[in-house]
């Protein structure tokens, strides 16, 4: 009886000296790759909004066909500002066809615009435009 009140004494104190306390802030990250991103500045034109579209609205020749077809839709056109300011990799995500679509993009590529900062250092980040467009025959 002596052996076995010992082997569970044995048993017990192991079991209860390997549980391990926790000392770990569950709110902070372990894994180095995985920290915290802060953006304390997201990509955008250089100006105010309202000039940026003034800028593409100006920009967009309409045919009359486009006028005819009475357009009804957003344009939407997705690139990347680099950490230089320096657009790339336009994608029309929606078009309107009649060579609006095209008119809009190269527009934007002759804007200027300030790159994301995140943890205080300029990088790479998408942008994603919705140019609205409406045409009628009167325009």
């Amino acid at each position: 009886m002596k052996t076995l009140l010992l082997l569970v004494s044995i048993c017990l104190v192991t079991t209860i000296s390997a549980q391990v306390i926790n000392t770990h802030d569950s709110t902070k990250y372990s894994d180095p790759q995985n920290m915290d991103v802060i953006y304390s500045g997201e990509a955008k034109y250089v100006g105010n909004e309202t000039d940026m579209y003034a800028i593409i609205y100006k920009s967009i020749e309409y045919s009359q066909e486009a006028k005819d077809a009475s357009i009804d839709d957003d344009v939407m056109v997705s690139f990347d500002v680099n950490f230089d300011g320096k657009l790339q990799d336009f994608v029309i995500v929606h078009g309107v066809g009649f060579n609006i679509d095209e008119q809009i993009v190269d527009a934007i590529k002759k804007m200027e615009f300030k790159p994301a900062v995140m943890n205080g250092i300029e990088v790479r980040q998408n942008v994603m435009l919705t140019i609205p467009i409406r045409t009628y025959s009167d325009m």
